[in-house]
């Protein structure tokens, strides 16, 4: 049995590796994904199917080198708090991003469930925008 900061470090390499079949079995089948407000398809998505065709699909179709790299990982008994930074280029704009983020993980026997995000909405907006903001 892994423990859940094990289950989220593996997470992290699967989306820097591009591994979808390696995020899909840490899944449970109805895990709750909420990306904030303001954050390209914001709000929730429940199912893999449902968080791979409008979250993950966005990041390679309109972002180049799009990453979230994780500094620090906090394990807090069945929640796992990832703290980092995410950087990309928009391809519309060209515009690179640098924004730290702390994401929550839920975990239910060895399975995530949920995932909130939180980072600045208004750094993803101005990469996004070709006006000034």
């Amino acid at each position: 049995m892994k423990s859940n900061i094990e289950i989220i470090k593996e997470l992290y390499e699967d989306f820097s590796k591009g591994n979808i079949d390696g995020i899909k079995e840490k899944f449970a089948p109805q895990i709750k994904w909420t990306q904030m407000k303001g954050f390209p398809n914001g709000g929730n998505h429940i199912g893999f199917e449902n968080v791979q065709r409008n979250v993950f699909q966005n990041f390679s179709l309109n972002w180049t080198n799009w990453s979230a790299n994780v500094n620090e990982l906090v394990d807090a008994n069945e929640s796992v708090f990832a703290i980092g930074k995410y950087e990309g280029i928009f391809n519309e704009t060209g515009k690179s991003l640098e924004a730290d983020f702390i994401h929550r993980y839920v975990i239910e026997k060895d399975k995530i469930i949920e995932f909130a995000q939180y980072t600045d909405t208004y750094l993803i907006a101005k990469a996004m925008s070709n006006n000034v903001i």
